[in-house]
């Protein structure tokens, strides 16, 4: 919730919709996961993807914004990581922030259940 709250506040300040989704991905990358890609256009954030290695739980979305761009998310995770979170709660937090960082833009995104 900290999270989700912390983005709601930088987004407040910032209008451009692809800053927007940058900070939505430097969040996501400092606080959750250095496993992670964003590709938005011409904008590619992370790597170029994310390894699916053996372990762990894989997170991905797609998402559309105005003006019919689309764009992804993907990010990996190993428990327990920094934040000490299961893979249900990882999973739960990247929907959340995922669906706050696209709505931010006036998208809609769809994300794995």
């Amino acid at each position: 919730m900290e999270a989700a709250n912390a983005l709601l506040d930088r987004y407040a300040q910032q209008p451009d919709h692809t800053e927007r989704l940058r900070l939505a991905f430097e969040l996501i990358r400092r606080n959750f996961t250095g496993e992670i890609a964003m590709v938005f256009g011409d904008l590619t954030l992370g790597a170029d993807s994310v390894a699916d290695p053996a372990g762990g739980t894989t997170f991905h979305c797609a998402f559309t914004v105005p003006g019919g761009k689309t764009g992804t998310l993907t990010a990996h995770y190993t428990a327990p990581g920094s934040m000490g979170l299961t893979d249900s709660e990882w999973l739960d937090a990247m929907r959340l922030l995922a669906g706050i960082g696209v709505l931010g833009v006036g998208g809609t995104v769809t994300c794995p259940e």
